[in-house]
């Protein structure tokens, strides 16, 4: 009998000793899963804050962009309306033609080069309007597997916490039934005791 209760001793402290390892590996996941999670959640918020400061200057570029835009558009039409002008006082006063033929010459070449600033203008526009869409679609994305990130953490950090639970929970199990062998134990020990003395008692006489 006291054989068999050293036997379920000695398993009973082996189960306890490795309960009591994965409680530790438990306490590890939870603690890595948990920095994990702080690091995605601040790389997040640096990630947002650059983005957003990013977006901000591109709209103010853009708005700037389009300003000028409308000025060179505003100019060409007075330039035209000018050269209008001009031509018609030059079918009016034939005696200054070729100072007019000047003036308008040089009125087209502002012109034209105000139509290649439009146009250049309209080409940067076209490349910001593109690269806020596409950084703005990246950042959507960017979101979209974060979020996921996030989530997946999250399970793993739920599914620890419980795993974590029912190993603290079969451990609590163990040390109780632990207690109740060993104060069997002991009861056991202390009736062989008590039957080997009123054994030994029995016999003194006889000797």
């Amino acid at each position: 009998m006291l054989t068999v209760a050293r036997a379920e001793k000695d398993q009973l402290e082996q189960s306890c000793s490795e309960l009591r390892q994965e409680l530790l590996k438990a306490h590890g996941e939870v603690k890595r899963v948990s920095s994990l999670l702080a690091k995605v959640e601040k790389d997040y918020s640096y990630l947002k804050e650059i983005c957003d400061h990013q977006a901000e200057q591109l709209s103010r570029t853009s708005l700037k962009l389009q300003e000028k835009a409308s000025e060179s558009g505003a100019e060409i039409k007075d330039m035209k309306e000018t050269i209008f002008e001009l031509e018609d006082q030059v079918e009016q006063h034939r005696a200054v033609k070729l100072h007019n033929n000047q003036l308008i010459s040089e009125l087209e070449s502002s012109v034209m080069k105000l139509e290649e600033q439009k146009s250049d203008l309209e080409r940067q526009l076209k490349t910001l309007t593109k690269q806020i869409k596409d950084e703005t679609e990246e950042w959507r994305r960017f979101q979209a597997d974060l979020q996921t990130a996030v989530v997946v953490a999250n399970d793993i950090k739920v599914e620890a916490q419980q795993e974590l639970r029912a190993v603290k929970r079969r451990l609590l199990e163990e040390e109780e039934k632990n207690a109740r062998l060993q104060k069997a134990l002991g009861d056991a020990q202390a009736r062989g005791r008590w039957v080997l003395a009123a054994l030994l008692t029995q016999a003194a006489p006889h000797r």
